[in-house]
């Protein structure tokens, strides 16, 4: 489901390191995050992006990226994340799946 309320983020940058002109409904992280084990797009701006999720423990949160498992669970499309300490700066919302 698309959150019309989320702030997304956009740039007039024309760094081409940064590439921040193609982050236009991309979140920043020091916007807002993602919920907690929610599967989203990430990303550090600089050219890798893959999926994960946000996993909030030993009061902090540390970003997870997949293990390649992605699945449909609840009408979501859903991946098993490993825990890692990833340099995420952009998040973005998983469409829900198609209906058969």
């Amino acid at each position: 489901m698309y959150d019309e309320n989320i702030e997304t983020t956009t740039s007039n940058s024309t760094d081409p390191l940064l590439g921040l002109d193609n982050v236009i409904s991309w979140v920043a992280v020091e916007n807002r995050l993602p919920d907690e084990l929610e599967t989203v797009w990430i990303s550090n701006g600089k050219g890798w992006t893959t999926l994960g999720c946000i996993i909030y423990a030993d009061g902090g949160c540390h970003w997870a990226e997949t293990n390649g498992v992605i699945y449909q669970e609840d009408g979501k499309i859903v991946s098993e994340c490993e825990s890692d300490d990833l340099d995420v700066k952009f998040w973005y919302r998983l469409p829900e799946p198609p209906c058969l």
